[in-house]
């Protein structure tokens, strides 16, 4: 299951023909699976809301010093990529759910996907809308220079044991101004109203990815043998509950606990 999973997935960058719409559900599957890998590795990145702002707002700012892969976009590749397996996903699946299950009944069940996908597309543009595009205030951190902390005695340091994305004790003239999306989340979630709407969101993804992983695992892409779907079905449910559970302790622990005030400070020189 998992090298099927990682070739499916490999597959959507690597070794395509030339993108044609039929009957197959290969481009669905390939994008499905290319899009929950980037949700785990984007909770993650977002997990370092534990950590404090410098390693929030470091990491958001590590996408942003890959702007230049963007092709002249205020984007890097990966989030270009993403948008494209993201529309390839919805187009096919509209176009599979218009010639194939309109003639069904709620009560059959076979629109419960589209039906879950089309909500989480609403969600998503909220989502969008208010962290990738939203208005922040500006936090002073000073970035690695190799995109990356190298300095072990930093990175490996009580004090700041996982600082991956910013350097501590820096000097006023080497910082830079970052997106505080730490400030961002805390300020929104305070809304009980907010962390209910994402908490729903999150349910719609796991039942979602459930709906789907269903479908996903008898097809012959993956070479599961036909005694194992059960067992590897069940195995995407745990999967997408723990990545699930991940998403909604961000909302809850920003909700319930203040901000850090963060360790690293730089006040502007006096004149």
């Amino acid at each position: 299951m998992v090298f099927g999973f990682l070739k499916e997935t490999i597959y959507t960058i690597f070794g395509q023909k030339n993108i044609t719409f039929n009957k197959d559900r290969v481009g669905l599957i390939r994008s499905a699976m290319f899009l929950f890998v980037f949700l785990i590795i984007h909770v993650i990145g977002n997990l370092h809301v534990f950590l404090g702002p410098e390693d929030m707002n470091g990491y958001g700012y590590f996408y942003v010093r890959l702007y230049w892969t963007g092709f002249g976009l205020e984007a890097n590749i990966v989030e270009e990529y993403l948008i494209l397996a993201w529309l390839l996903h919805v187009c096919v699946a509209l176009k599979r759910t218009y010639e194939q299950n309109l003639s069904g009944t709620l009560a059959s069940g076979r629109l419960n996907l589209a039906i879950s996908g089309v909500c989480l597309l609403t969600f998503m543009t909220f989502h969008l809308q208010q962290f990738r595009f939203g208005v922040t205030q500006p936090f002073a951190l000073c970035p690695p220079p190799y995109m990356i902390n190298l300095h072990l005695q930093t990175i490996l340091s009580p004090k700041h044991p996982i600082n991956l994305f910013w350097m501590p004790n820096c000097e006023f003239d080497k910082a830079v101004y970052v997106r505080d999306i730490y400030r961002l989340e805390f300020e929104l979630f305070k809304s009980y109203g907010w962390c209910f709407f994402y908490a729903a969101g999150i349910a719609l993804f796991a039942t979602h990815m459930c709906l789907g992983w269903q479908k996903v695992v008898p097809n012959p892409a993956l070479d599961i043998p036909k005694r194992y779907h059960s067992k590897a079905i069940h195995c995407g449910y745990w999967m997408t509950a723990i990545v699930a559970l991940l998403y909604i302790s961000i909302p809850f622990y920003c909700h319930c606990w203040a901000m850090q005030p963060g360790e690293f400070h730089l006040e502007p020189p006096h004149a």
